[in-house]
């Protein structure tokens, strides 16, 4: 037998060893996948095309991958029906294709990452690229995708190709500059540019070390206009003089990103350049507001105000439109005033740290805030005290927006675990952290607490807070209208829109009040009564609606919505309500569960 016959009888062999369910019904996946690595060539090839065998043992056609590669064009398309293959194989597969077809599948695949759609593109030769980059607009901007995202991944030689193309590409300016930017070292220093654009030159010159932090500031801002897309930049630690020429630059590069970093997580947190300019307009004028006289504390209490009237809790907390990323952004959540807390804690740092306060995000299993160090607290006996202790300013967001007395400011630990424990005596740890806390001792008593917001105008003579007022109306409200339930109920609503018109969109703070105070009055006890969140049915968005819903036995069924636009509710009938409105698919999943 000569080596041709014997490598087909061993083949032969091979496939009835492997395919004799009496012989590896005992093995375990990895073992046939092992035995089947050694298989010759021909071998796999024929066991490919067994499907039951694959289907039954599981195996992972990547096993198979090199064969599949070495198939004409139509067994391969056959392959990629048959089996269902991981994205990254069949990007593989499809690269080794003729640019047609391998185009063509691309522009059908919708499983395909953005990532996917680039490493396809960058194996196409120079002047497919071109042709495809002029005459698919609509899908590079469906994707996000730029032009200089494929050609940086292309090799020296197609990217020169690009290069002596480039003023025949249909192409804009800016999209021209990203891509010269963007070209490995050795193409930049191979190409002679004495013919050049000046925007050209610029582009190409620009060292790859320029793209985040201070060093972008060391050059002229100009050199940077067009090329938005390559900035990423952490202004946490800027000076003042920096943070001015980055708000210039936000003006040359309105996309560029600006980006915080919190905990572990470094830089993943980005708002926009109009965010950001937004953002800093708005602490400089809180800054520049502080009385120079004032002691830290003072400064603290009104900084931990201002966020507290600027900022809501995120309303699409634990909801399938909820953004992570979004609301820990901290020019971000200024800006669009939501937050949760630790975003919110990092916003009070970076203002805190403006003015020279030391402090540090603290986590719990479930919350976020600040631990304040060596602060000094005036105490209501004259006496002095220093040291640590708790600020927890997503706490106290429905206190400080609504006026009233903040009572996670400037707390002990033991304080805060005591505040952890709610009125049915759970404890929810929100703040438990013996490690991190055991120094945070000082506590300003109550009445030490009011004397110190009086001093800064945010508490009357009397150390009373401004809710005050809201209470007593209320109560006053309740008692002229205890017979007339439906009067009773719109005129507290009436007074929560007079006196914070923003109610409606501070929806976690209103929540409370509606729920604590207006609702909760003597003359009006409810079958039921539910204060809380829905979304338009025709916003593809689902921002957050405040709603309440009454069950009483004089009225019946009440339905009510919180108008943004008009500041005020709105009510509706049952049948209009449920027509207009949708609940989010997490509150419908806890009101199962409950």
């Amino acid at each position: 037998m000569n080596a041709q016959g014997f490598r087909k009888l061993l083949e032969q062999t091979e496939l009835k060893i492997i395919n004799n369910d009496n012989i590896i019904n005992d093995f375990e996946g990895n073992e046939i996948i092992d035995i089947m690595r050694n298989l010759s060539y021909a071998a796999k090839k024929q066991l490919l095309y067994n499907q039951e065998f694959i289907e039954k043992y599981q195996i992972a056609i990547s096993i198979f991958r090199d064969i599949i590669c070495s198939l004409p064009d139509e067994e391969k398309i056959r392959m990629l029906e048959i089996y269902q293959i991981e994205n990254y194989f069949k990007c593989i597969i499809i690269k080794t294709f003729n640019n047609s077809t391998k185009l063509d599948l691309l522009l059908k695949e919708k499983s395909f990452t953005k990532d996917d759609k680039v490493s396809i593109l960058e194996s196409l030769d120079v002047e497919t690229l071109i042709e495809f980059l002029a005459n698919n607009k609509e899908f590079f901007n469906e994707n996000d995708i730029h032009p200089y995202e494929i050609i940086q991944r292309l090799d020296t030689e197609r990217q020169r190709d690009i290069v002596i193309n480039l003023e025949n590409i249909n192409l804009t300016l800016n999209e021209k500059k990203e891509i010269l930017a963007k070209l490995a070292v050795d193409v930049k220093y191979s190409i002679d540019i004495t013919n050049f654009p000046e925007e050209y030159k610029t582009a190409i010159n620009m060292p790859a070390s320029s793209w985040c932090g201070q060093v972008i500031l060391e050059r002229n801002l100009e050199d940077y206009r067009g090329l938005d897309n390559f900035i990423r930049i952490n202004p946490e630690e800027f000076t003042e003089e920096q943070r001015t020429k980055l708000i210039k630059l936000c003006d040359i590069c309105p996309s560029l990103k600006v980006a915080n970093t919190l905990g572990l997580y470094s830089l993943k947190y980005i708002s926009t350049a109009q965010e950001y300019k937004e953002a800093e307009q708005w602490i400089a004028s809180i800054i520049d507001s502080l009385n120079p006289e004032y002691s830290k504390a003072q400064k603290m209490a009104i900084i931990d105000n201002e966020i507290g009237k600027k900022i809501s809790y995120s309303p699409d907390f634990h909801t399938e439109v909820f953004n992570h990323e979004d609301s820990r952004a901290l020019w971000k959540i200024i800006s669009s005033g939501y937050g949760v807390c630790n975003g919110i804690a990092r916003v009070e740092q970076y203002i805190l740290g403006r003015i020279g306060i030391e402090s540090e995000i603290i986590c719990s299993e479930n919350h976020g805030f600040l631990k304040i160090k060596d602060i000094e607290l005036p105490l209501a006996n004259g006496e002095i005290v220093k040291g640590n202790t708790i600020l927890d300013p997503t706490w106290n967001l429905t206190r400080h927006r609504f006026g009233g007395k903040p009572d996670n400011f400037c707390i002990s630990y033991e304080q805060a675990r005591k505040n952890d424990i709610d009125i049915e005596g759970k404890d929810h740890y929100c703040h438990k952290n013996d490690k991190e806390l055991q120094d945070a001792t000082l506590n300003l008593d109550e009445q030490s607490l009011r004397q110190l917001f009086t001093s800064v105008g945010l508490a009357d003579k009397e150390g009373q807070f401004p809710i005050n007022d809201f209470i007593v109306q209320s109560k006053l409200l309740d008692a002229f209208y205890a017979n007339q339930p439906e009067h009773n109920i719109n005129t507290q609503f009436l007074l929560l829109s007079k006196t914070y018109p923003e109610f409606a969109t501070c929806q976690n703070s209103s929540v409370t009040i509606l729920s604590d105070i207006l609702l909760n009055n003597e003359n009006l006890k409810f079958n039921r009564c539910v204060v809380n969140r829905v979304y338009n049915k025709t916003d593809k968005e689902k921002r957050t609606i405040l709603y309440v819903y009454i069950d009483s036995n004089e009225l019946g069924k009440k339905f009510y919505f919180a108008d943004k636009n008009k500041e005020q509710f709105v009510e509706l009938s049952q049948e209009e309500f449920t027509k207009q409105f949708e609940c989010y698919e997490e509150d419908l999943k806890k009101n199962k569960r409950i």
